[in-house]
């Protein structure tokens, strides 16, 4: 009678186990991040200033903007070239971009992804250098951010961590990024 008991007992965890996997596998969670929020997380990183031989490159000013009616998100900033010598501006310039989405699992982290330059202003450039300068500033933010995540889920947050094992989707959705949660 007890073997009987005790396989009758582990059907029934058995088949609860199954009913909840069920039942959680069906369901799904957001996690969601204004526009706003992203904007700060990309301050906290900028001003960022990379010193070369005879310049400094520096980036800052950062915006993003989350259209309701398209997948990509748009950002911009401002970037100055200054001399290393007398630290006088050589260059002035405006960017704004837009890329898609793409999570790394194993990084909890969200990446801009397939930056397209939308839009370049650099004072004191004329056409067709700003066309050159176009094409180099692209391949630079494509490797920039193909390294630095714009939010990462924060992995000494309980909940956090769990859902950076449970992501199924990455979207902007109304002028938000959300993030979909689900097993």
């Amino acid at each position: 009678m007890g073997k009987k008991l005790t396989w009758s007992l582990l059907a029934l965890l058995a088949l609860i186990g199954a009913g909840a996997i069920w039942y959680l596998a069906a369901k799904t969670y957001e996690i969601r991040i204004s526009q706003a929020q992203l904007e700060q997380k990309l301050a906290e990183r900028l001003p960022l200033t990379q010193r070369y031989p005879l310049v400094s490159v520096t980036l800052a000013q950062p915006r993003v903007h989350l259209n309701e009616d398209s997948e990509r998100v748009d950002f911009g900033l401002y970037m100055t070239v200054n001399t290393n010598t007398s630290g006088s501006q050589l260059l002035g310039a405006q960017i704004d971009m837009s890329s898609s989405l793409r999570y790394d699992a194993e990084r909890g982290a969200i990446f801009l992804d397939q930056p397209l330059m939308d839009k370049l202003v650099v004072q004191g450039l004329d056409e067709r250098r700003t066309a050159m300068a176009q094409v180099a500033l692209e391949a630079a933010m494509t490797s920039y951010l193909a390294q630095q995540p714009i939010y990462t889920l924060n992995a000494a947050d309980a909940r956090q961590r769990v859902a950076r094992m449970t992501v199924r989707d990455i979207r902007v959705d109304k002028g938000v990024l959300v993030i979909i949660l689900g097993l």
